[in-house]
């Protein structure tokens, strides 16, 4: 029996004490079955993710009313531009020379590279779906990504996919995650950070919503045989060295 996905939710963010809320992807190859209109201006995906995990906020994107082309051509929305593909675009930016460019954007994952795939992105908190996204993606710091990274692979043993060329990470990570039909872990951007409001601690994690299921139920096991997934509590069992003014002393003990 399929778990509730606001039950689901709940629950993970419990566990894991999660600061902002867990926020569904879908995208959609006709603009039409958006389940609402975009904005009537501009803006990037990570401003649509930033409304729904802070504020618990829907919104709709279509390539014409976007700014970021190179979060537009991570997800499909457009072709990728040939600026990015020759490795032009990050020049004296992140690169030295366009070699390098090449390189660096050739590593970051976009569905844009086989052409147009999408015509609309919708994104919302995983409850708020009437249906089921296609993506969800969490923020958090290190340790909370250490225990999703052990409730992936508990039954398996394999490691999580880390994207480390930082850039377009939540773009390309919820592509990846579409594609490959595995989780990633991706470092923010500065357009992320820019404008979506990323916190220096947090990374992205992005997986195919059908691995959510298997995410909560792997955190219960985890949970039995660990009693506490997060924080992870210091040890405490030693007898500690203090100052000798502060130490108890023999006499310290005698009964006056």
């Amino acid at each position: 029996m399929a778990l509730d996905k606001t039950m689901m939710v709940k629950r993970l963010t419990e566990v894991l004490r999660l600061d902002t809320g867990i926020v569904g992807v879908k995208l959609y190859k006709d603009r039409g079955d958006l389940p609402r209109r975009p904005y009537n201006w501009k803006v990037n995906i990570c401003q649509l993710v930033a409304a729904a995990r802070y504020q618990g906020r829907a919104g709709s994107g279509t390539p014409d009313l976007m700014v970021c082309a190179i979060g537009a051509a991570c997800t499909g929305l457009i072709k990728t531009p040939e600026r990015f593909t020759s490795g032009k675009a990050p020049l004296g930016r992140y690169v030295a020379d366009v070699e390098a460019g090449r390189r660096f954007m050739a590593n970051t994952y976009k569905l844009g590279d086989e052409g147009k795939v999408f015509d609309g992105i919708f994104v919302a908190p995983v409850e708020g779906f009437k249906d089921e996204p296609d993506v969800v993606v969490i923020y958090a710091n290190p340790a909370q990504i250490m225990r999703l990274v052990h409730c992936c692979l508990h039954e398996t043993g394999e490691p999580v996919k880390a994207d480390t060329v930082a850039e377009a990470a939540l773009c390309s990570s919820i592509a990846f995650a579409l594609k490959e039909q595995k989780p990633i872990i991706g470092f923010p951007c500065a357009g992320d950070r820019t404008f979506g409001g990323t916190q220096k601690d947090e990374l992205v994690f992005a997986a195919p919503y059908g691995l959510l299921e298997t995410i909560v139920e792997n955190m219960e096991s985890l949970l039995m045989g660990h009693g506490q997934l997060y924080p992870v509590a210091p040890f405490t069992n030693y007898t500690p060295t203090m100052v000798p003014a502060y130490t108890m002393q023999p006499e310290d003990l005698e009964e006056k």
